[in-house]
Formats: structure tokens, sequence, C-alpha cells
């Protein structure tokens, strides 16, 4: 049974991953909930941790803001989900966890889909089964992070590959081969795939059999909602872009109001498979010089090569 770790913020009675999970079957104790300093409900947080079981972590915003490496001027409130996820790895190291599952704590459950048609609710057994398999391909292809994709990925039309290039939302990490891989504002999910292809590893989601239930964090209370409201969804549209010109176009979406969204141009972006020799190249410690992935600004290591 896999570690769950869920950033959250102001939604301490409504944390509906927890619900959903424990009633499924997950031991509490395997599911973690973290929050930033700076928020002001923690002794909400503290109380649904005692009541439910689960574990609560707290980190400090001022030294994720340290080491964050922000692409362009942060909101307001300067915070994102992106900035938990990214202290994520120190938490989980110093539990001796190394694989663990990330999850937005707005989940209310998985859907089945076969060949490009949804087939309903999925069951525990579904769930348990795909996740455990996730795990074991990774361990496997000696690969860093993959997850699994939500229903609204696939707006726009059927797909039937087994893999995507594009992950939300459920994602898998193996700290063997990564550590803090985000940056931006938000949208952060697509900018550390992206930033992951972009350095030429392999990663991606299922493309079929289980998908998130969607929900519209746009619409919903808490959580990310009052930076949405702040930036007009301008963020989470341009960011990526900013960050990868060349890999991610901002474009209209047809089917949700022509309301501006960013599209990943992957062509450019994915590893060869190597094809007719002994190996391939999906394993991240494929090449000599392949290292831990990591977004932390290059120019710190360099400063302190200078000093020593």
């Amino acid at each position: 049974m896999i570690d769950i770790l869920i950033p959250s913020y102001h939604r301490a009675n409504n944390l509906k991953t927890v619900k959903y999970f424990v009633k499924i079957g997950w031991k509490p104790k395997k599911i973690h909930v973290i929050i930033d300093d700076e928020a002001d409900d923690f002794d909400e947080y503290k109380m649904q941790s005692e009541k439910v079981g689960f574990n609560l972590h707290v980190f400090n915003m001022n030294k994720s803001r340290e080491r964050y490496d922000y692409v362009h001027r942060p909101s307001i409130s300067r915070r994102s989900a992106g900035q938990a996820r990214n202290m994520f790895y120190d938490i989980t190291r110093k539990l001796g966890i190394k694989t663990y599952m990330v999850q937005d704590d707005d989940t209310a459950g998985y859907q089945i889909k076969r060949f490009g048609k949804y087939k309903g609710m999925a069951s525990v057994d579904d769930i348990r089964i795909t996740f455990d398999a996730i795990i074991e391909f990774m361990e496997r292809r000696e690969i860093g992070l993959f997850g699994i994709s939500q229903t609204g990925d696939f707006i726009g039309g059927e797909n039937r590959k087994i893999l995507r290039n594009k992950v939300m939302n459920t994602t898998f990490v193996n700290t063997d081969y990564i550590y803090r891989g985000e940056r931006g504002v938000q949208d952060n999910d697509t900018s550390q795939f992206v930033g992951i292809m972009n350095e030429g590893l392999f990663t991606g989601s299922l493309g079929d059999g289980l998908v998130l239930q969607q929900t519209q964090s746009a619409k919903a209370q808490g959580g990310l909602t009052d930076l949405y409201n702040e930036c007009k969804l301008l963020n989470k549209s341009l960011v990526c872009p900013i960050q990868f010109p060349s890999a991610i176009f901002a474009r209209k979406q047809k089917m949700n109001g022509a309301r501006l969204h960013h599209q990943i141009n992957s062509r450019y972006l994915y590893p060869k498979i190597i094809k007719g020799t002994k190996r391939d190249n999906i394993s991240w410690k494929t090449y000599q010089e392949d290292d831990i992935f990591t977004n932390e600004p290059k120019r710190d290591k360099d400063e302190q090569n200078r000093t020593t």
C-alpha cells in the first residue's frame, strides 16, 4: 500500500481525497496531508488529523521560497501546490519513504476507461492493481516519475494510446531519480513533466485503463481557488509557454468557452527509444551523465564551487 502525499490549503474540513481513500480501505497512517506554516487554519487540520488518523506535516514557506525557482513574478499570496510538492522530498527522506503518490486534496474517485470509452467507476481492486503495476513499471524500467491522467485530459477526442505525454493530479515519484521537479506558480504538474521530458528523460501517464474523475478546481472552495481568482487563470495558461516556448503554446479551448489554456507540443521532448539493440534509453540512468532530476538553480552549485 503506497504512501499518499496531499498538499492542502484552506480545506481542513473538506479533505475529499482523505475521505475517499480511507473509505476504500487505505490505512490512515499511509496518508500524509501537507500544509504551509503561513496558513491560518492549522488547528482545524490538526483536529481532523487526530479524528481520522492521517499524518499532518507543516513545511516552512520562507524556506520553500528561497529554494523554489519561480519562472516569473509570483502572485500576491506567493504560494502554490508546487511549492508543497517540492518540499515533499525533504519530508519523505526523513520518513524513509522511497516511492510515493501525490494527489490533490479534492479527489472524489477514479473511473475505468477502455479503448476510449468510459466504463463506470473503478473498484478498490482496480485501483490497487493499477497502483502496484505503475510502481513495478517504474522500478523495472528505472524511471522517476509516472502518473494517471484525469477525465478532462481527454476533451477534444478519444485517446487509444497506452501511454500519454500529459500527466495530471495522480503522480508517482521514485526518489532514487527525482528531487524537486517543479517551478512556476500554477499548473506546476505540467511544468514538472515537460521539464523532465525536456531533459530527455522518459515520463508520461496511462492513456487508458484507470483515470481520475475530474474536479472543476477553479470553481471549488479553498485550495488554489484564491490564486485562480486573483490571476484570472492567466498564470495557469501562460506559465508553461513562458518556461518552454518551443514545446508549449497557448490556445483557446473550443469545448471550454474558448478559455485560453496551454497545449503541449511534445514532438521534440520525448527521448527516442533505441531499437535493434540490447537496451533502450527509457531508464533514468541510461547515460553516465544522468543525475537525479532537480529544478534547483544551478547558479547555487556554481557559487558553491567557486567558494570552495
